[in-house]
């Protein structure tokens, strides 16, 4: 006898994703080379009413970005948003200890403008990192105009503080808790507003794709 064992090896069970990559592999050996293939493409009907836009009368006719900007973020919800900021701001520093808060000035409401503006603008540069945007090293990276209108301090404040609801009243409405259905509640009256300027001012065409990754699912 040698000194191996008598038990025969197991063999080696192929993965799930090997055994779907020859699954496929086979599918495709036996439909053969793809040729003389030929399809229908679908044809939507003509929509009866097209999409148009419902501006007001006063909307101006040289419009700039900004214009089309103010009709859903009016200056009374930047009022609200500023107004509800600062309560939160005020809140939060009654449960900070004095040695790590920072000091916080009020935001006004073209700060909050000024907030905005720069988020839109990372938007559109994207950069790995938010302190990238205040650099000031060319050997680093490129240089941003950001710096020039808030300092990288002062946005970190309102990006930490910056509230839309009123938190004084969705607590005592209870809407932390876990009974509460409205689960965007933080996001109001912006959701709202948003929603109400988008019927008032554009109206869809009659023939209307809606994508499924829009819609809230309750699957798994």
């Amino acid at each position: 006898m040698n000194g191996s064992s008598s038990e025969p090896c197991s063999p080696t069970l192929p993965s799930k994703a090997s055994t779907k990559a020859r699954s496929l592999a086979d599918i495709l050996d036996k439909l053969g080379p793809i040729a003389n293939v030929s399809y229908t493409p679908f044809q939507p009907e003509e929509p009866s009413q097209l999409a148009r836009a419902i501006l007001p009368p006063s909307f101006p006719q040289d419009a700039h970005p900004f214009d089309y900007f103010s009709l859903f973020f009016t200056p009374d919800l930047f009022q609200t948003i500023t107004t509800n900021t600062n309560r939160y701001a005020s809140i939060q520093k009654l449960y900070t200890k004095q040695e790590f808060a920072r000091e916080w000035t009020n935001m006004l409401m073209e700060e909050l403008y000024v907030f905005i503006g720069v988020i839109i603008y990372m938007g559109v540069h994207s950069e790995p990192a938010i302190d990238l945007y205040w650099n000031t090293d060319l050997n680093k990276g490129p240089l941003h105009s950001v710096s020039a209108y808030i300092s990288l301090n002062r946005f970190q404040q309102i990006k930490r503080y910056c509230h839309i609801s009123n938190s004084e009243h969705d607590y005592e409405q209870g809407r932390h808790l876990p009974s509460n259905k409205i689960w965007w509640y933080k996001l109001e009256p912006l959701s709202s507003a948003i929603q109400a300027s988008s019927q008032r001012y554009y109206s869809p065409s009659s023939t209307v794709s809606i994508d499924e990754l829009m819609v809230r699912c309750f699957g798994r």
